[in-house]
């Protein structure tokens, strides 16, 4: 989820520091890169966490990780005061995604999990070498940031009513405290100092149909409420030169946005191993946000849009231990191009240079874009087929066919491990013109291997 801009009540505010927040809290990874985030209505832990409806409909308790490593990721812009800037990004995907889902089974209909844990701590980035635009010149800088995880827990319960019907609440809380120095590239003055104390909370809801049960399955999660608190300081002397002032402020904003985003999709299924299934993901955006401008040291509507992504996924059994799977996803942009300002008109803050530190350092992906993934599933499961039962033998309706749903789960539901390994390619291209706000072009390219390790019991 992205919450909306907040409208500083102060110029200086803003300037190069909003970046530094964007750095440390990105949004939750979407399900797992090993299906290309299709989640609305493919039942485990992973998904779990963006439909929590899924906990309820699960048939047992599960342990998942879905991380992805970057065999080649490489970002390349262009500025019209600048030749074409290459920078390979890291090898890493969100790392959020190395944190296992856990989902625990209490009975076969409720199910509840940990999204999010963490106990106070402290961790220090330094990034380096990125290029941003000032006042209309390009410049390359560093930033040092200290965060401090005051921190962070979330939780996910899911309930399945019947066969037909199930629903699921998440919860999340986070705060976080950063301390940052925007220097020149290779050393010297600062030129800003960043203090930042954030607060996230978030509430979504999810509901899961099963129109025909073991064959079609219907999903849909929105977030129902998220809110955003920070407390900011700044010191710059850029904020000086344009407000007259000795360069140093404060401000605290809040941010709330209910109903912000929906994901809805659904399964189709010839077994459990054999199935297609794909996702919109509707993310809505504010006509009313605004946000401080580093190309002109203005605040400035948001030159946004409602985004759409769609998502595909597919699975194949080609044997009892190996499937095939594969995906295919196309994402849009919700920033466009933006303008720039006259005397009578502020213009729109559009795709700049707080988008490009993100980018920089992994904590966003260029848009808009389309990926491919393609890999295979292994298996190691128990055999399904469960033991004769020497006690229902001697009962007088030992011979009762059991009912279609038991019967159903008994063949579906075996305990161990299943592996996952593939190899996937995202490109991504904007080209902004003259009339856009930061005219530049951008590339990304990334070519990755997506992992999954489930762990059933």
């Amino acid at each position: 989820m992205k919450f909306w801009p907040t409208t500083p009540t102060s110029q200086h505010m803003r300037c190069i520091g909003v970046a530094v927040l964007l750095l440390t809290l990105s949004a939750p990874a979407l399900g797992s890169p090993f299906t290309m985030g299709v989640s609305s209505a493919l039942p485990d832990a992973q998904n779990a966490q963006q439909n929590p409806a899924l906990a309820g409909a699960m048939e047992q308790t599960e342990v998942m990780a879905a991380p992805s490593i970057s065999i080649q990721n490489t970002f390349l812009l262009r500025y019209p005061d600048s030749g074409t800037i290459e920078k390979p990004l890291g090898i890493m995907g969100d790392l959020t995604s190395f944190i296992p889902a856990f989902i625990y089974k209490i009975n076969p209909r409720l199910g509840v999990g940990i999204t999010e844990i963490a106990p106070p701590l402290k961790i220090k980035q330094v990034i380096t070498g990125v290029p941003i635009v000032l006042l209309h010149s390009t410049q390359l800088i560093d930033i040092e940031a200290n965060v401090t995880l005051h921190g962070a827990f979330g939780g996910v319960v899911g309930y399945r009513f019947s066969d037909y019907l199930s629903l699921g609440a998440k919860f999340n809380y986070r705060s976080v405290l950063i301390d940052a120095d925007v220097v020149p590239a290779g050393g010297g003055e600062p030129l800003a100092k960043q203090h930042m104390d954030v607060t996230t909370t978030t509430l979504m809801a999810g509901i899961l149909l099963e129109p025909i049960p073991n064959r079609l399955r219907l999903g849909l999660s929105t977030i129902v409420f998220g809110s955003n608190t920070s407390a900011t300081s700044v010191e710059s002397a850029f904020v000086a030169q344009q407000n007259a002032s000795d360069g140093s402020g404060k401000s605290t904003t809040t941010a709330a946005a209910t109903f912000s985003q929906f994901i809805a999709g659904g399964a189709f299924l010839l077994s459990p191993r054999r199935y297609i299934a794909a996702d919109l993901d509707y993310k809505a955006t504010s006509p009313t946000a605004k946000e401080f401008s580093m190309v002109d040291f203005k605040e400035k509507p948001i030159d946004g849009y409602a985004r759409l992504d769609f998502r595909m996924t597919a699975e194949w059994a080609i044997s009892r231990t190996t499937s095939v799977v594969g995906g295919f996803a196309m994402e849009n942009s919700s920033k466009g191009a933006g303008r720039r300002g006259t005397d009578d008109d502020p213009g729109k803050s559009g795709f700049g240079s707080g988008d490009v530190i993100q980018i920089y350092t992994g904590q966003a992906t260029l848009l808009p874009a389309q990926s491919f993934m393609g890999g295979v599933k292994l298996y190691f499961l128990n055999d399904p087929k469960k033991e004769p039962d020497t006690k229902r033998k001697t009962h007088p309706h030992a011979q009762e066919k059991l009912k279609p749903e038991k019967e159903a789960s008994e063949k579906t539901n075996p305990t161990g491990w299943i592996v996952g390994v593939g190899l996937g390619y995202r490109k991504a291209t904007l080209g902004i013109d003259s009339s856009g706000e930061l005219p530049g072009a951008y590339e990304q390219t990334r070519i990755y291997l997506p992992l999954e390790f489930t762990r059933r019991f």
